[in-house]
Formats: C-alpha cells, structure tokens, sequence
C-alpha cells in the first residue's frame, strides 16, 4: 500500500496520505514518523463515522470530501473498505490531483479488498465460530447472552471482524428457518420491515423507515461507552438477513448511530450496491 501512497505523495502540493479500514484501523501512511499515531486513530474513526452518515443522511454513496483549514486541506476519498486521505496544501489544484488520487483509490480497493479474504481466511482458526454460530443459533431468539459471552474472549485486533462474520452467518441461517417461504420483495425498505424488524424484535425495540433501521436500548452496546459503533454482530444479524433474500444480494449495511458513544439510538443503513 506504502507503493501506491507515494505516487500520490509525488504530485507538488502533497504533504502526506494515509488509508484506513472501515473501522477507522489506519493501514498505511507517508505522514511524518513524529505524528501522533493516537491522534491519526482518532482521524480515522471520525471520517469513518463522518461518510457513514453523510452517506445515510443523502441516501447516496459519498465521492470525495474536500476539507479546507488555515494552513492546510485534506481530500478524503472512500474506498469500498475504507477511506484514502490526502494531507496537500490550502491552494492545491483538486482536479490534478485527483489525475493521480482515483487511480491511486482503485488500487487500494483492489489491494483492501485482497486483505480482507486472507483476514476472513484466518478468523475460523483463531475462534471457534462454527461451534458458536450453532450455539447462537439455538439460542435464538435469546442470543444476547451468547454474543457477549464471545465477545469477551476476543481480542480486540478481532473483536470487530469476528462479530460482523459470526452475525452474517447467523442472518442467513435465521432467514432460512424463518423466513424464506415468506416471499419477501426484492426492496430494502421492504425487507426491514418484513424480515429485519420481526427478527430483531425478540431480542430488542426495532423500527425501520426506508431504508434505516432503529435499535432502541440495544443489549450489545447497554454501559459499554465507545468513541465509535461497536453493534458488529447485530450489524453483519441485519446484513445477513438482507442479503438472504433472493434479487438483494450485495446489500451493505453501516452503522450509522451507536448508543455507546453517546447517541440516543442504534442506527444501521441498509443500501444495495449499484443502486
């Protein structure tokens, strides 16, 4: 990735870059090596959180976000997992840079996208998910306690990646024992309403508006104060389902407002690729 940064570092006028994954992890950088690697944490999981709620807020993916300072801009560009950031000067020309940043983007996509399956490849080793997943699964509707068993046995470089994939799986199974000879249109408001919010009412107060869904006192976020959302198993619940239905495969679903850091209620942004 560090390669791919540096083509962006040649343009004149640029100072530094860096590219985070969709939990606001920073992956790589040409910043400076006295930067404050906290205050880059920080960096991250706000332009994280900034574009998953512009993005639910204009119902539309975000492009690129322009942020002007005294001294200073920043060109932000979302990637499919993740954010590129460019630290360049006030006067930068945006429409040359860009010549070099969206090539640049795809590639970390591409490169992200790469890291992402060997992460998925390792998880199953590192926890037992098959067994838990089945655990949870008979546990259902009552799978709170089982959730927050697990999550306390992970560490924290996991926590989020095992939730999100362990909550996928035990969507699809849930949509299959319950749901799948319902007949469910290929809508994502639709399916909130049908699917999502009958499944995820046994366990917490849910409503769905378009294409939002709201979690009342949600039980896996309940005096667990966090700088960014951490409801990933109920997260990848919602996405699994989703995807589930026939004619709604490749549907995404963000966090958009977490209970933990302090918002009244748990909000999850369902929108299909390409759509």
């Amino acid at each position: 990735m560090e390669d791919i940064l540096k083509d962006i570092n040649a343009v004149v006028g640029v100072s530094g870059c860096f590219v985070f994954d969709s939990e606001g992890e920073i992956l790589a950088h040409t910043l400076p090596s006295e930067l404050d690697q906290e205050a880059l944490l920080t960096v991250g999981r706000t332009i994280s959180q900034t574009t998953a709620g512009l993005t639910a807020t204009r119902r539309r993916k975000v492009h690129e976000l322009d942020l002007l300072f005294s001294k200073g801009r920043v060109v932000v560009k979302p990637l499919r997992q993740g954010s590129l950031c460019i630290v360049c000067a006030r006067n930068m020309n945006v429409p040359l840079l860009n010549l070099t940043a969206d090539v640049a983007a795809k590639k970390l996509s591409e490169e992200m996208k790469g890291h992402r399956s060997e992460s998925d490849a390792v998880e199953p080793e590192a926890v037992p998910t098959d067994q838990t997943l089945q655990a949870i699964i008979n546990a259902y509707p009552d799978i709170v306690s089982p959730v927050m068993g697990l999550e306390q046995s992970l560490t924290e470089a996991n926590r989020n990646s095992v939730l999100t994939k362990l909550g996928r799986q035990a969507g699809e199974q849930v949509f299959q024992r319950r749901y799948a000879s319902t007949g469910v249109p290929a809508s994502v408001p639709q399916a909130l309403e049908l699917v999502v919010v009958p499944a995820v009412s046994p366990f917490a107060i849910a409503d769905a508006q378009g294409g939002t869904l709201d979690v009342l006192a949600c039980p896996f976020c309940r005096n667990v104060p966090s700088p960014y959302p951490r409801c990933h198993f109920l997260a990848g619940f919602v996405q699994g389902l989703l995807n589930s239905i026939p004619g709604l495969e490749e549907v995404e679903v963000a966090e958009t407002l977490c209970r933990a850091k302090g918002d009244d209620t748990c909000s999850f942004w369902a929108t299909q690729k390409g759509v």
